[in-house]
């Protein structure tokens, strides 16, 4: 009996193919992601809000990209295409990037975009299709996949913090580049794991002259990103524009479709949303939160000089060390029929993430004689922050595979990145201008009480949405027959 308990919880064989390729890919993404703020303000010389644009601008495509590279793996060339063609490309960005020249900049960014477009969805794409609706395994599976993950997101800053203080900015992308390296070999090693799961172009052979259409359009992308991470205006009506055609295509899908499939899809809608404010915060930790820990965190710790971009490894370490303590809540849970609704984690998420700017808020009150803050706050904040992540972020692509039409998987999840998380990217690079500092401003005590009054004020807000769910949720799991 216990034999079959076991078995029943054992994630299929596309598991390993999906965590291994996401893993290193998270290492080359975030070895640019978490040093670009850095990067831009001390090899550009960058103010703080023209850093918050780019960086807002930048991920807001980064996260955009993913509904059409959903749709191109679900509907026209297939998913496992679009993941080995998205990981090539993100490696020649970090390729880019190694060389001693800065002419490459904006190529790369863009390069990333598309590549990230491409690949995001794919290895949750591929997980989602391997469950049956309602499988027990979800919630554990996918934050499992979630934890290993972040084993790549965890290297990424410490490894290239200590690489770009000793070495430079260019062999700390280097770095990047050879673990996005390794992802495009472990595919190949792999992806015999991922036989059995596809999109029905995907199990079909793609004609070469739909390769050579696929292959000038992804060119042609990347004029138009280059274009758009010039021009951040210009950026912000595409991304509004996008997300308008995205909502009139679901109001088509929920109109012409059964009752059950257009109460599935408002569900997702208003989950998709509450994961907006929820990423709306998230983002902070690449743009205020990092800046913050560069000018206000005390840096020594145990002996050691710590640089910015390895106390932001923090996140991710203690996603994996929450995750195996969240899995076995989950199956326990889940085996007396007692699993919380994803409603109430979601609530829960921006609950926890809202505290963690509590947390800074009251670490200014310690500061000492050269106001600085003990990283400890710092610590402990990014703490609760990964809890929180870990309820909302790991499980929107668990919340898709669980309540959206199987034939919508890679659409959704597409505007699961979209809406929840390049909307919010785009916001939150306004957001961060409230804990902008100006270039001539140099008095410790003033800068640590503008960082003060933000993470108040954000935290405020996110304690007031959270209670807002709570209220909500009944609604939200009545439309979306969560049980």
């Amino acid at each position: 009996m216990m034999s079959d308990r076991v078995k029943s919880l054992k994630q299929p064989r596309v598991f390993y193919f999906s965590t291994a390729t996401a893993s290193f890919e998270r290492f080359g993404f975030y070895s640019l992601s978490y040093l670009l703020v850095l990067y831009v303000k001390n090899f550009f010389n960058f103010s703080d809000h023209d850093s918050f644009i780019l960086f807002g601008v930048f991920n807001a495509l980064v996260f955009l990209a993913p509904a059409l590279g959903g749709y191109l793996g679900d509907n026209i060339i297939g998913i496992k295409r679009t993941l080995i063609v998205g990981l090539v490309l993100e490696a020649l960005a970090l390729l880019a990037l190694a060389l001693p020249t800065d002419k490459a900049f904006l190529v790369a960014l863009a390069l990333t975009v598309v590549g990230v477009g491409l690949f995001k969805v794919a290895p949750t794409d591929l997980l989602g299709r391997a469950y049956a609706s309602n499988d027990a395994r979800i919630d554990s599976g996918f934050t499992l996949y979630y934890m290993l993950m972040n084993i790549g997101a965890a290297l990424a800053p410490i490894t290239t913090g200590y690489v770009q203080r000793y070495f430079g900015w260019h062999m700390a992308f280097l770095c990047g580049f050879f673990a996005m390296l390794a992802a495009v070999i472990t595919y190949f090693v792999l992806k015999d794991r991922a036989t059995d799961v596809d999109s029905p172009p995907g199990k079909k052979p793609l004609s070469i002259k739909k390769w050579i259409i696929f292959l000038s359009g992804t060119l042609v992308s990347i004029g138009i990103v280059i274009f758009l991470l010039n021009y951040a205006t210009i950026s912000n009506i595409f991304f509004a524009v996008s997300t308008i055609f995205l909502l009139i295509y679901f109001v088509n899908e929920i109109r012409k479709g059964p009752r059950q499939e257009k109460m599935e899809i408002c569900a997702c809608l208003c989950l998709i949303i509450i994961g907006m404010i929820f990423f709306i915060m998230y983002f902070q930790l690449y743009m205020s939160i990092t800046l913050f820990t560069d000018r206000c965190i005390n840096h020594n710790f145990l002996g050691l000089n710590i640089p910015t971009s390895a106390f932001l490894g923090l996140n991710p370490i203690w996603v994996i060390l929450f995750s195996p303590f969240l899995v076995m809540i989950y199956n326990n849970l889940e085996r007396k029929k007692k699993d919380l609704k994803i409603t109430a984690k979601f609530a829960l998420g921006l609950l926890f993430t809202s505290l963690c700017f509590m947390f800074l808020y009251f670490s200014h009150f310690f500061h000492d004689a050269n106001f600085t803050v003990s990283n400890l706050w710092l610590i402990l904040a990014i703490g609760l922050f990964s809890f929180g992540e870990l309820l909302i972020s790991a499980l929107g692509v668990a919340m898709v595979a669980r309540i959206a039409p199987k034939r919508m998987y890679g659409v959704m999840m597409g505007a699961w990145y979209l809406i929840a998380c390049s909307l919010a990217s785009s916001v939150s690079g306004k957001v961060s201008d409230l804990a902008s500092i100006p270039d001539s401003l140099t008095d410790k005590a003033l800068i640590l009480g503008i960082y003060a009054k933000a993470f108040l004020v954000i935290g405020l807000l996110g304690v007031g949405f959270a209670v807002i769910v709570f209220l909500i949720s009944p609604y939200i799991n009545r439309i979306g027959h969560l049980k």
